[in-house]
């Protein structure tokens, strides 16, 4: 073969060549998702400290000014349609999704069993902590009915959801779960049931969940014993991958073909 020729070669194999890179990039990365990585502290660590800022320094300078905004939003506004039936189903929707989308097809990293796992170490972890804070700190809410504001119980459950989807489902489908969480947030505010640092402060505890709902899953399922099914993880049980090369000495164009089931 020409020297022509198999630069020709080369050049129509190159795309697919560039192609399985991130694939075995992606695969690799999935290994070690359960691993602690420093940097996932940081989203969650500057949310809850400025949510914990606020609510001890700047109550006062921050907090309020918020919450008169946002009364005077919704002044102009009117309240939500239906939200006091709508609203005690809203902030576990994250968590629907990221137990069903695999169900339907959607790629994920876990299957469906590993998925409910991590979802209830991170979701029952949360709860908890969120409990035991509010009986503590006892911080009265905007509307004056109750004490125990901080943090927001729905923002915890909400933004543990958005996290889990992201994490098992990539940005695509986390933007949206992440638009779910937000508007949980809001809407908190907007019918002042929550200040701005008790909002900071769920999120950032929910966030921080779920991912410790992920470091614990590996450690659970070998503490009670718990094989791996990865049964509605979204990904087809037979997967081929075509990797084709070019010999160097003969230039005679080859295939590789592998079969994962």
């Amino acid at each position: 073969m020409s020297l022509s020729a198999r630069i020709s070669a080369l050049a129509l194999l190159l795309p697919a060549l560039l192609i399985g890179q991130p694939l075995r990039a992606q695969v690799a990365e999935q290994r070690d998702s359960s691993s602690f990585l420093a940097r996932e502290l940081i989203v969650p660590g500057v949310l809850i400290g400025s949510g914990m800022g606020i609510h001890w320094l700047a109550h006062e300078s921050i907090d309020i000014p918020v919450q008169e905004a946002a009364q005077r939003w919704r002044a102009r506004s009117g309240p939500v349609p239906y939200y006091n039936y709508t609203f005690k189903y809203i902030p576990a929707l994250p968590l629907v999704m990221d137990a069903g989308l695999g169900l339907v097809g959607v790629p994920a990293e876990h299957g469906f069993l590993d998925r409910c796992i991590e979802a209830t170490l991170a979701t029952g972890l949360v709860s908890v902590v969120d409990l035991m804070l509010k009986g503590v700190i006892d911080a009265p809410r905007p509307d004056g009915t109750e004490n125990d504001s901080f943090p927001s119980g729905h923002c915890c459950i909400a933004f543990v959801g958005a996290e889990l989807v992201r994490m098992e489902y990539g940005w695509g489908w986390g933007a949206g779960a992440y638009a779910v969480a937000t508007t949980v947030a809001v809407l908190r505010s907007y019918h002042n049931r929550h200040y701005l640092s008790d909002l900071l402060t769920g999120a950032g505890m929910g966030i921080l969940s779920a991912h410790v709902g992920r470091w614990l899953l590996e450690p659970t399922k070998r503490l009670f014993q718990i094989p791996t099914y990865d049964w509605g993880s979204g990904r087809p049980a037979v997967q081929v991958s075509f990797a084709p090369s070019v010999d160097p000495y003969s230039g005679t164009i080859c295939a590789g073909l592998a079969m994962s089931f």
